[in-house]
């Protein structure tokens, strides 16, 4: 039974992150939790919790970095020990000596370490935070927009904390008070939606597939049937077409490349927002989102907050590279301005894939813009529970920041949110296409 149970409680703590986003299980994990607060039994949850929870990165490490199954595996393994000891056993053994066992205090411990561990070690790790999960309850989930993640994670915890000590009329008065805050969050943000200017937007969802993605001259067979989408969106006379990440196989820096130049004549017709991989200052390679109109780059943005690993070797695991081809190669290079894209009375805020995870750093671009348009690729992971777990951030997003969200993946699946973190509109899961659909503009 006393293995058993924390099993069971890091499947039900899994669920409403899973695919299925069975979100009311959460309550009762939470619930079990506060029963029996024990640095084993928290430890033993959190193995189970975040290693279902993230199995699905061992596709890209495996299927599309090289990576030797039993290794992979084994590296994950000490992943998600880390995660758990960091997440669930450091908090309630903190809790036991600082917080003197007063039942009350869990919540506010546990939030912290959601907090430190969303920007440390490595710019951290913000995912599977237990205040996303507010986007999937009905009444409620609006009320992010004048809270957070963390604030809504302490309130959960809160929450569940109060049922448990039978305090049913303070119960009634969170709740209440939550309702009342999401009902007054949704009538501010319908009043600015209906103030904004609406745009027409084409969305390309180039579906292919990661492995073609890896391999250049695979890749490049590609490039014709992309140019051919970007001028069919036009056909329809958008506003703005948009691509997703490093979605063509060519450097902008390269002038003569004839697809780049097919692509700046294109932008004559239509802006044209797309995500690409650039060489500068010699050697540097950047993940970039860039805004060409009538043959030139209007207005760009460089990823700022690069994947560990994935991106760049953080000190001090440079060795890595010369035993893993995978990864080997030059790191990516941080951008330095965090700011919107500007164009044309259009304000475009472009956090690149993970970057969307980030609470500050979606905040500060937000604030600047009138739209956010997500530019991601989410092959890596196929059509798994990290790719809804990734999707489910756009929606928290555009509940936080009262501000429609382009979500345009290569894979899937692409999408028009609304401030609400209602999906609009979507093409399924690797289906090649344009997705048509009209936004608004809102300071």
């Amino acid at each position: 039974m006393r293995i058993f149970l924390p099993l069971l409680v890091g499947f039900s703590l899994y669920l409403p992150f899973s695919r299925y986003e069975l979100w009311f299980f959460l309550f009762i994990a939470l619930y079990i939790l506060l029963l029996y607060p024990s640095v084993k039994f928290w430890s033993l949850t959190g193995l189970v919790f975040f290693g279902l929870s993230l199995r699905c990165v061992n596709i890209a490490s495996i299927q599309y970095g090289g990576i030797e199954p039993l290794l992979a595996y084994a590296l994950f393994f000490l992943f998600v020990l880390f995660l758990s000891s960091y997440q669930m056993a450091l908090p309630i053994y903190l809790w036991k000596r600082v917080g003197k066992g007063r039942l009350f205090l869990i919540p506010f411990f546990y939030t912290v370490f959601e907090v430190i561990r969303s920007y440390f070690p490595y710019g951290g790790f913000p995912w599977l935070l237990l205040g996303s999960l507010w986007v999937n309850v009905p009444l409620l989930k609006e009320a992010l927009y004048f809270t957070n993640v963390y604030m809504m994670s302490f309130l959960l915890w809160l929450l569940v904390y109060l049922v448990l000590k039978r305090r049913f009329f303070f119960v009634l008065i969170l709740i209440s008070s939550l309702t009342v805050l999401s009902m007054y969050a949704k009538s501010s943000v319908l009043k600015k939606v209906e103030k904004g200017r609406e745009i027409k937007v084409a969305l390309i969802q180039t579906a292919i597939p990661q492995k073609d993605k890896l391999y250049s001259e695979r890749f490049d067979r590609y490039v014709g049937s992309i140019l051919s989408l970007i001028e069919e969106a036009q056909r329809s006379k958008p506003d703005l077409v948009v691509l997703p990440e490093s979605s063509l196989p060519i450097l902008l820096s390269d002038e003569g490349n004839k697809e780049r130049m097919k692509l700046f004549e294109l932008s004559y017709r239509t802006p044209v927002l797309v995500g690409l991989i650039d060489i500068r200052e010699g050697l540097k390679p950047y993940n970039s989102a860039y805004l060409i109109k009538d043959g030139e780059v209007v207005d760009y943005y460089d990823k700022v907050r690069l994947l560990p690993i994935g991106e760049y070797m953080p000190f001090p695991f440079a060795f890595v590279k010369d035993i893993f081809q995978a990864i080997n190669g030059l790191d990516y290079v941080p951008g330095e301005r965090e700011k919107p894209i500007d164009y044309d009375h259009m304000r475009i805020a472009t956090p690149i894939c993970f970057e969307i995870a980030y609470y500050d750093l979606v905040k500060k671009l937000s604030q600047r813009a009138d739209l956010i348009a997500v530019l991601t690729n989410d092959g890596w992971f196929n059509d798994s529970d990290c790719t809804t777990v990734h999707f489910s951030w756009a929606r928290v997003r555009a509940i936080e920041n009262g501000k429609y969200i382009l979500w345009v993946n290569n894979s899937g699946d692409t999408s028009l949110i609304d401030p609400f973190g209602r999906v609009i509109e979507k093409l399924g899961y690797m289906k090649r296409g344009i997705l048509i659909g009209h936004v608004k503009l809102i300071d």
